[in-house]
């Protein structure tokens, strides 16, 4: 059986995957968010607004259609 999955608060940055909002001119003339990076763990940090609640409702529909369409996130076996 499968393990839950977890988010690891103790995972450091890694490396920035794409140009930073700064560099692409969509900061504000901050150096704060939207940002991606890779965490030393091996998962992904999305950081920017939260929209959770505005996309939850969405995650069942991606889901049954991903399946319906034979897409995986797990790895190949």
């Amino acid at each position: 059986m499968a393990t839950r999955w977890d988010a690891d608060p103790t995972a450091a940055f890694a490396r920035r995957l794409g140009r930073s909002a700064a560099e692409l001119g969509e900061s504000g003339g901050t150096t704060t968010c939207p940002d991606i990076w890779e965490l030393s763990n091996g998962d992904v940090a999305v950081i920017g607004r939260d929209l959770t609640d505005a996309y939850a409702g969405n995650c069942r529909k991606a889901s049954a259609s991903a399946m319906a369409s034979g897409w995986s996130s797990s790895p190949a076996a």
